[in-house]
């Protein structure tokens, strides 16, 4: 006879395998696994599972938000490192299978266990918590991503939201001030609530005087009367926001802030998130291909705005799973763009239409936009045109490839920028 117990995990984790995220996520994901080989997976997810609750909740820390994550995984991780051995989650790998293979890994030695936890449909949080519940929380940020599953901003902080409210009382929630639906998660939660952010009144760890200077990010760290300034080697004022999650994840388990600005600056731009590459012709490459949202399309453009350039060219492909919001929130960039008056607009296909629409309406030069391009015609374009000292921005949802336009026009694949 199966134990009450037993039956109920296994057809839990059974039930998870017609869950959508097996079955409707990008080629990536667990949607390509063999039917074969899914049981191999369930196996290894009831073992993750059976085998977290072997060690206290106050080992583990959740991180989640919709964009900044994996920054804030590596940033958290090396400012922990400071002082204790530390197992995180891979970039880049989903997590129904990320999650497992990390508990999975952690040994007596681990004193800390940070796990991103990304999130794209309803439900999906909860089957993660069930893996394991972390006594610490992340929150990075929330705005429109996945929403054709997630529905509008309060279903987004709904879901990733679930996070913060499993916390003990005895746990810490660490949260992103700057943000109105974040902020609001401290109202639900006992547990202890540090902040982050730019407003030096409210956060407990806030930046300060944050400037772009040779395509890297200085900013002063701040909290309480301590202060230290970092040369922190991602670029971008929106970067920081990982920045001060991971240092006041470090003051919290009593890390000076010397030793954080010491693993901060040990920082290396992750491949496709906002690197600046040498270009063609002495132009600059701003490769920020790896994902599109429109929250992160606005932060790449405040950062191509404050380059030094002889012209600013955008290369942008549209945003996918968006759903009802998707016109609403491109024409949201097209006004973005058109406020900040680039020189060169480069338009994918697809909802990217509408993108060029709103440009249109808007009364953005004709002649300075080229819509409804595949991605061989982007680098056609931008051979042609690249001149030295042009920067150029190149972003959207990883599914569209952009990446391959990265690789026409860089004078060297993966050269960075000194």
């Amino acid at each position: 006879m199966v134990h009450g117990s037993l039956l109920s995990d296994i057809i839990v984790a059974v039930d998870i395998f017609h869950h959508p995220i097996w079955t409707q996520k990008a080629p990536t994901t667990a949607k390509t696994i063999p039917f074969y080989k899914k049981p191999f997976h369930l196996a290894r997810f009831y073992a993750a599972k059976t085998y977290a609750k072997a060690f206290p909740r106050d080992l583990f820390v959740g991180i989640t938000g919709t964009v900044g994550k994996t920054t804030t995984t590596v940033a958290a991780s090396l400012v922990l490192e400071q002082k204790m051995k530390v197992l995180s989650t891979v970039p880049s790998l989903d997590p129904i299978l990320n999650i497992p293979i990390t508990l999975l890994k952690v040994k007596p030695n681990i004193k800390k266990v940070i796990l991103e936890l990304g999130i794209e449909y309803p439900g999906e949080m909860d089957i993660y918590l069930s893996l394991v519940k972390p006594a610490t929380a992340i929150v990075t940020n929330i705005a429109y991503q996945h929403s054709q599953f997630l529905g509008d901003l309060d279903g987004i902080a709904s879901e990733k939201g679930k996070l913060v409210k499993q916390l003990p009382k005895k746990g810490l929630a660490i949260l992103n001030y700057d943000d109105p639906m974040v902020r609001k998660m401290a109202d639900e939660t006992d547990a202890e609530v540090i902040f982050f952010g730019h407003d030096s009144k409210n956060s407990h760890v806030w930046a300060g005087n944050i400037k772009i200077e040779n395509l890297r990010t200085t900013f002063e760290l701040n909290y309480g009367v301590e202060r230290v300034k970092v040369d922190y080697p991602l670029l971008g004022i929106h970067q920081t926001y990982p920045a001060l999650a991971a240092a006041a994840l470090g003051l919290s388990e009593g890390i000076s802030l010397s030793a954080i600005k010491r693993a901060l600056e040990q920082m290396e731009p992750q491949e496709h998130r906002l690197v600046a590459l040498d270009g063609l012709n002495n132009s600059t490459i701003l490769d920020d291909s790896y994902n599109g949202s429109p929250i992160s399309v606005e932060a790449a453009l405040d950062t191509l705005m404050r380059i030094p350039a002889r012209r600013r060219i955008v290369v942008l492909g549209e945003t996918k799973e968006l759903g009802k919001f998707s016109e609403e929130q491109h024409r949201r960039i097209a006004r973005a763009l058109f406020r900040d008056r680039v020189d060169l607009v480069i338009l994918g296909t697809g909802d990217a239409n509408f993108i060029a629409d709103e440009l249109t309406v808007l009364g953005f030069p004709t002649e300075r936009m080229e819509i409804n391009c595949q991605n061989p015609q982007m680098a056609r374009k931008l051979i042609k045109v690249l001149g030295k000292g042009d920067v150029c921005l190149i972003k959207g949802s990883r599914s569209l490839r952009l990446d391959e336009v990265v690789e026409r026009v860089v004078k060297k694949k993966g050269a960075r920028v000194d």
